[in-house]
Order: C-alpha cells, then sequence, then structure tokens
C-alpha cells in the first residue's frame, strides 16, 4: 500500500508561489505562450541569481523557477513585470490559465482568438468562484493539444471553431472567434455557479469532467458530435517546416546557462514558445532540412543540455521533482530516470515519481517507477505499475539497487 499523497488543489503563480524542499516554487505563465528573446534571457538570469540555476518546461506550457528564498520573491516578481511577464494580480493570473496551440500557423487566427480571450478573462472578475486549476486550450486544429488537460477547448475547424467542455463528446459550433470566446465564457460562467454551490455543501469545486453531462447550450446554440482524439507523446524535436525548431529539454528542466546561450544566439527580434511537450519552439519561418545560422553558437551541435532529435533516449523517459525537493516525494526520481534511458525501449515510456499524485504526468506509462520510501537495509524502493498512471496499483516492489542492477527486467514482461 502506498501512502496517499497530499493534494494541494492549485498550482504555483507568480503571485502565489508554493512553498517545496528547496524553496519557493514559482510559476510564469508567458503571454499567449511566446517569450521575446529579452524576456527568455530576464527568465535565465532570475533563475541564475534567485533560484536554483535551472527552469522547469510544464505541462501547461509555463515556465517555472524552484529554489526561490522568500525573502526573494518580491524582487522577482518586479523583474518579470519590467518585461510584461507578470499579471496585474494574483486574481488574473489565475484566471488566464490557457494553453495556446505552440504549433498553430498564422492562417489558423490561433494568437488572435487568444488574445481575445486573454482580454476577456482578465475583465471577468466573475469567474472569480472557478476552482484553481480550471484551464483552457485553443487548438489550430482538433486533437493537436489532446494530451493537455483542459476544461474548455476552443479549436479551429474549417468553417469556425467548436467551443468544447471537457467531459462530454459534443461541443458548440461557432462562425468567429467572438462568439467562441463568448461561448466559452458562458460555459465558464455555469461552472463557477456550480463550483460555488459545491463549495457550499461542504464540497470540493471538482473540474468540468464531472458535470459537463448537465450542461445545457447557451441561448441560440446547439451541440454538435465530436470526434475523440487519440493522447499521443507530442511532436518530435527537429525542424517545422514553414514555423521553427522543436528543442526538448530533458525530463522538462533546462539549465539557466543554456537558456543563456540560446538566447544570445538568436536575433533581438526571435519568439520562442514554449510548448506543453517540455520543448521550446524558436520561431523560423525557414525551418527546414538546412541548419540555422544561430544553430552552432547556441551550443546545439553537440548538446547535452537540449534534444534536438527523435532518437535521443531521454525522450523515452519522464519524472517529477522527486526528493529532496518536493517534500511530499518518497525517493529520488530525475537522476534514475536519465541513467535508465538508454535501457528503455523504442515506442515505450518510463516514469518516475516520487508519489502517487503524478504532477509530471498524467497520462499512462508502459512502466512507472514509484518510491515508496526506504527499506531497512536495502535502500529506496519502488513500486512497478505496468501500463498504468502514478497512483494505479503496482505489480511488484523492487529496490533501487535492483533497478539499477537489472534495468532490463522493467520491460521483459513487456
Amino acid at each position: 500500500m502506498h501512502t496517499p499523497p497530499h493534494i494541494q488543489g492549485w498550482c504555483p503563480g507568480a503571485w502565489q508561489p508554493m512553498a517545496s524542499g528547496d524553496g519557493l516554487v514559482l510559476r510564469v505563465r508567458p503571454p499567449l505562450g511566446r517569450l521575446t528573446v529579452a524576456q527568455a534571457r530576464r527568465l535565465a538570469r532570475l533563475a541564475w541569481v534567485h533560484g536554483n540555476g535551472a527552469l522547469e518546461l510544464s505541462s501547461r506550457a509555463n515556465v517555472q523557477l524552484r529554489g526561490i528564498a522568500p525573502g526573494r520573491h518580491a524582487a522577482v516578481l518586479r523583474a518579470l513585470a519590467a518585461v510584461g511577464l507578470l499579471d496585474a494580480d494574483a486574481g488574473r493570473e489565475r484566471r488566464r490559465n490557457l494553453v495556446i496551440d505552440p504549433l498553430c500557423r498564422p492562417q489558423e487566427s490561433v494568437h488572435a482568438l487568444g488574445q481575445a480571450l486573454q482580454q476577456a478573462l482578465d475583465a471577468a472578475e466573475d469567474l472569480a468562484g472557478l476552482p484553481a486549476k480550471f484551464g483552457w486550450s485553443v487548438e489550430g486544429a482538433p486533437g493537436r493539444l489532446a494530451g493537455v488537460s483542459a476544461d474548455i477547448r476552443l479549436q479551429r475547424t474549417a468553417t469556425g471553431w467548436l467551443v468544447q467542455p471537457d467531459g462530454r463528446n459534443h461541443a458548440l459550433a461557432v462562425a468567429d472567434a467572438d462568439q467562441a470566446v463568448a461561448a466559452g465564457l458562458a460555459l465558464a460562467r455555469w461552472f463557477a455557479d456550480q463550483a460555488s454551490l459545491r463549495r457550499a455543501q461542504g464540497l470540493r469545486p471538482g473540474r468540468m469532467a464531472a458535470v459537463a453531462a448537465q450542461l445545457q447550450p447557451p441561448p441560440g446554440l446547439d451541440w454538435v458530435e465530436t470526434e475523440t482524439s487519440a493522447h499521443g507523446e507530442g511532436p518530435a524535436p527537429g525542424a517545422v517546416p514553414g514555423l521553427g525548431w522543436l528543442l526538448g529539454a530533458p525530463l522538462g528542466r533546462l539549465p539557466a546557462v543554456a537558456l543563456a546561450r540560446l538566447v544570445r544566439a538568436l536575433p533581438e527580434q526571435a519568439f520562442l514558445r514554449v510548448t506543453p511537450w517540455r520543448m521550446l519552439l524558436v520561431e523560423d519561418a525557414g525551418a527546414g532540412a538546412a541548419l540555422p545560422r544561430w544553430w552552432a553558437a547556441a551550443g546545439l551541435d553537440n548538446a547535452a543540455d537540449l534534444i534536438t532529435h527523435a532518437h535521443d533516449p531521454r525522450l523515452r523517459v519522464s519524472a517529477c521533482t522527486g526528493a529532496p525537493g518536493c517534500t511530499q516525494a518518497l525517493g529520488p526520481t530525475q537522476a534514475l530516470a536519465l541513467e535508465l534511458a538508454p535501457q528503455v525501449p523504442h515506442g515505450a515510456h518510463l516514469h518516475v515519481t516520487g508519489c502517487a499524485k503524478g504532477c509530471a504526468r498524467q497520462a499512462p506509462a508502459t512502466v512507472v517507477l514509484r518510491a515508496e520510501g526506504e527499506a531497512e537495509g536495502e535502500g529506496p524502493v519502488y513500486s512497478v505499475v505496468r501500463h498504468g498512471r502514478a497512483g494505479d496499483r503496482a505489480q511488484e516492489q523492487r529496490t533501487l539497487a535492483s533497478v539499477r542492477d537489472n534495468p532490463g527486467l522493467l520491460f521483459s514482461k513487456e
């Protein structure tokens, strides 16, 4: 029996960081998921000067700083505000929990709709009752962000937009961006009322999927049936022709010095998109077969800190912060995941988690190693979950020493 973790029910922001084992965890939500070179440079410096020297790319396309001393929080906020990376207050920051399709192209009008939704959420103080984790996604095509958690999805189609609440295989079909934003806000207001009722009854507000079956379409709109998109691991690193270059961060962690070197090599007018696949997309309309001029200067010819090709075994592993950085973790995770990466077969995925919450990965993995603390005289112990999630029932337990001695056994039963 694994130790039940404590569920916080909220995620850190810039205004409201979360205390952890290595200091404050602060999460930055780049507007529309894009960073200028100046903003990326500032984040790298903040991680180096005030944090633990690394940045983390989250599954909601945010940038996370760790290890910040409480006494330095105010200085970090001032630095973020100076480059346009801080909302006016905590309420606006919490409402602006949206993931913008990083692979969108100009003709899909995703950024225009995202901007309109962002402005509407900024002014929508009547949505203060939404749960802290309530989120949105804006996609240039249905299914492109299928693996990203979202309570409301706005998806571009050939004839307009679909507005789909999580938990239903139906959506509202609208003709333009203004109607899409209005329909999305109507669904969010309905759910905010539901959340308030549940709180009044002493219950957790929950998420949209739990109550979506009760939803009625707003006046003048009807439900249309939609197809369920398959969840994938996301795109591979490398060139996205006509759009840019995808660069992966091993386990989502990017040393501040590596980011600083990258942005130093880029033209000052360049943009970087933060993706929910723990990658950065360097915008470049000329991306294709030939490497860009800045590639070598960015240190990407032989990059240990960034993943540049689809065959890198580090793409086949994931891990949460683990011990000692996370106070709830029952064992170390990240070094073990990277150590085992070369042993993970092609097409398989290994997730190493410090507890049963699954913060770093919600999707199932081929094998999950879940830390369970230490056994007397044997060191750290891990439960083995096959084809499941962090909190699922384990099939066996193994010591850290046995995992290291025979890593191939983890996948021999597949």
